[in-house]
């Protein structure tokens, strides 16, 4: 793990309390709890945040860079679900119930997150009412992004590409090709061609 400057921690605090204010504004003596329950980590491209078989056991609300889930459909994990700054990484359903689950989160880029438990969630829910309003309002969004995620995931490459990168800026040149046919659905080679032929239709 890298380390992280006084600044960098500075600016990311500023980035999350700013992102919660416009969903529900909170005083900000309010947010020293919830800087006691946070870690703020800096990982590297390649590194794996939850592995199959796991129980998600904490949350992310992600600074910078870009994170995937991967769905494992028979032979491999595909990814299926990407995550961009202000989103909150994890898998739901395991990290709520308990239970391990097949998906794997990993880094597609450098990234900057803070990392919240499970148990640290439940203390400060339980602590003040004003954050199970907050809650409510990150449930929604996540709902409402992973809606309009699954559905460019629906598109043809050729019909979502340039939406994909519009809805992720910065990512294009860092992600795979397996990674981009995997979530278009559609082989790596297919994606080599489209960009082949992309590039040259731009020229």
């Amino acid at each position: 793990m890298i380390l992280l400057t006084f600044d960098m921690v500075d600016t990311y605090q500023k980035l999350l309390m700013h992102d919660i204010n416009q969903l529900y504004p909170l005083p900000e003596k309010s947010y020293v709890k919830v800087f006691e329950k946070l870690k703020l980590k800096r990982l590297k491209r390649g590194k794996t945040l939850k592995h199959p078989g796991e129980t998600d056991r904490a949350s992310r609300y992600l600074c910078e860079g870009f994170i995937g889930s991967y769905k494992f459909n028979g032979d491999q994990h595909s990814l299926f679900m990407v995550f961009k700054p202000k989103d909150i990484v994890f898998d739901e359903r395991s990290f709520r119930s308990g239970v391990p689950s097949d998906t794997l989160i990993k880094c597609i880029t450098d990234v900057v997150f803070y990392e919240f438990s499970r148990d640290s969630e439940q203390e400060l829910l339980d602590e003040n009412p004003d954050f199970v309003k907050v809650a409510h309002k990150i449930s929604l969004r996540i709902n409402e992004r992973s809606s309009h995620v699954f559905e460019l995931s629906k598109k043809k490459l050729d019909a979502g590409y340039r939406e994909f990168v519009r809805m992720f800026p910065g990512l294009e040149p860092e992600i795979t090709n397996e990674d981009l046919g995997a979530f278009f659905r559609v082989s790596r080679r297919t994606v080599e061609r489209f960009k082949h032929d992309l590039k040259n239709f731009d020229l």
